[in-house]
């Protein structure tokens, strides 16, 4: 019998970490509050932090943002494009309990393999958006 494999390429935790830091340095100068999740490729949760005085709702939020952009390969906020003309897919996407199609999750990827996301939330749409790209700006 023939076995096949695959190598995987993922985020260390001290990537993930490190994302969370210049995150949470974003929401200060935004001055907000903000939760963030990092998981690996497989979605497993690699970090997770919520700033003082977040609102509740957002560590839940933040995860879902990261699966699904690591899920998908692709920024949690072109769902809203995708679906737009498409009203059962994204009835039949969001009764899924870890899909949202709220900005501020993005997959990471490197050398060409998404290798992990964050998910932030916790402020408007946009900021939530940018803590996001300022961590993973960080790393290149």
């Amino acid at each position: 019998m023939l076995i096949n494999t695959i190598t995987r390429q993922d985020l260390t935790t001290q990537t993930a970490l490190h994302l969370c830091r210049v995150a949470i340095d974003q929401a200060e100068q935004l001055g907000i509050n903000i939760c963030i999740t990092i998981v690996c490729s497989s979605g497993r949760s690699l970090a997770s932090v919520a700033m003082n005085n977040a609102p509740l709702l957002s560590q839940a939020i933040s995860h879902k943002k990261a699966f699904t952009a690591v899920s998908f390969g692709i920024p949690t906020k072109e769902w809203q494009t995708r679906l737009a003309e498409r009203n059962n897919t994204l009835l039949a996407l969001q009764s899924e309990p870890d899909f949202t199609f709220l900005g501020g999750g993005i997959p990471i990827s490197h050398q060409g393999s998404v290798v992990g996301a964050i998910g932030v939330s916790g402020g408007s749409e946009q900021q939530d958006i940018d803590c996001a790209t300022t961590a993973i700006n960080s790393l290149s």
